[in-house]
C-alpha cells in the first residue's frame, strides 16, 4: 500500500449518513448497533429523519453518543435530498450512506475503505446485501425480482445498490450528491455521473451487509410502485400503472413458468394485486382531499 493510501486508511476517516422516514425503532437501534460495533470506527453518524409524521427518535442508549447526530429536516424532500443534506455535513474524505434495516458486517467500513485507497481512480465501493431470513419465500422473491444481483469476485461494476454505498466524498461532491428528482434509480444514475467526472465504483466481495427489511405483500407491493415511478394519481394515470404491472407480472410468471419456479407464481400474482389495491386506495384518497 502507498504512503499515501496508508494516509487515507487512518481511523476516523468516514463518516455515515443514515436517511429514516416512518423506521421501526428496532431497526434504528439494530442499525445504528452496527455502525457503532465496525472495526474502523466511523468519526460520525449523520441520521436524517426526513420530516417523518411522528419525529424519530433515537434509542436511549444513542442518544448522548458523541459520534451520533440526529437531524430532523423540516420538510419532506426523499431519501435523495435526505442523503444530500447529511452529506453536507460529512468532513471525511470517505463517506457511507447507509440505509435503515440495513445492517453491516463488523468489517464492512474497513474492506470498503480498503478497497478505496488501493487506487485513487475508485470512487464509490458496495458489497453483496443477503436477506435476515433467507428461506422465506417473500424475501427470496424479493432478493431475485426486487434486488441487484451480486458478483462472486471484487471488480469494477456499471453502479452500487443504494441499500449501502460508500463515497469518496471529492467524488460525490464533485457530482452534487444525488439528483433529488429521482425517487427510484438515483443509485445507479449517481454512479453513472461520478464515472463520467472520472472515477469507478467498484464491489467488494470481502464483506456483507444484512437487510432485515420486513418483507410482507404490502411491502413488496410499495417498492414495485415506487419502480413503476408511481406514487399517486399525479404521476400519471392509475389505469396506465394497471395495464404496465398486468404486462410485466405476465411477462415475470412466464418466465418463473419456463425456468420451472413455480413456488413464485403464487407471490407474482399476490404482489401484483397487492400493487394494484394499493395503487387504487392512493388514488381515492388523492380523489379526497382534492374535494
Amino acid at each position: 500500500m502507498t504512503d499515501h493510501a496508508a494516509n487515507e486508511m487512518r481511523s476516523g476517516d468516514v463518516d455515515v449518513v443514515v436517511p429514516v422516514y416512518k423506521e421501526r425503532p428496532e431497526a434504528v437501534q439494530a442499525t445504528l448497533a452496527a455502525l457503532l460495533a465496525q472495526t474502523h470506527p466511523a468519526s460520525k453518524i449523520f441520521v436524517i429523519d426526513d420530516c417523518s409524521p411522528t419525529p424519530v427518535v433515537l434509542p436511549e442508549e444513542f442518544q448522548n453518543h458523541e459520534r451520533v447526530c440526529l437531524i430532523r429536516l423540516e420538510k419532506n424532500g426523499g431519501i435523495s435530498a435526505a442523503r444530500n443534506f447529511g452529506i453536507g455535513k460529512c468532513t471525511a474524505p470517505f463517506l457511507a450512506c447507509v440505509n435503515c434495516e440495513v445492517l453491516l458486517a463488523k468489517d464492512w467500513i474497513e474492506a470498503c475503505v480498503k478497497y478505496l485507497a488501493s487506487d485513487i481512480q475508485f470512487g464509490v465501493a458496495y458489497t453483496r446485501m443477503v436477506p435476515y431470513r433467507p428461506e422465506s419465500l417473500l424475501s427470496r422473491w424479493r432478493m431475485r425480482f426486487q434486488e441487484p444481483s451480486f458478483p462472486d469476485v471484487s471488480g469494477p461494476a456499471p453502479f452500487a445498490p443504494g441499500h449501502a454505498m460508500m463515497f469518496r466524498r471529492e467524488a460525490i461532491e464533485r457530482v452534487g450528491g444525488f439528483d433529488v428528482r429521482m425517487r427510484c434509480d438515483e443509485d445507479s444514475d449517481i454512479c453513472i455521473r461520478i464515472g463520467r467526472a472520472g472515477w469507478q465504483t467498484h464491489f467488494v466481495a470481502d464483506s456483507q451487509c444484512v437487510s432485515i427489511q420486513r418483507d410482507t405483500l404490502t411491502q413488496l407491493a410499495r417498492k414495485e410502485l415506487t419502480r413503476s415511478d408511481w406514487e399517486s394519481p399525479e404521476d400519471y394515470f392509475i389505469g396506465r400503472f394497471i395495464l404496465f404491472r398486468i404486462k410485466w407480472t405476465l411477462v415475470r410468471m412466464a418466465r418463473n413458468f419456463a425456468k420451472l419456479r413455480f413456488h413464485f407464481l403464487p407471490v407474482d400474482f399476490a404482489v401484483f394485486l397487492a400493487s394494484i389495491r394499493l395503487a387504487i386506495s392512493r388514488s381515492l384518497q388523492a380523489r379526497k382531499q382534492k374535494k
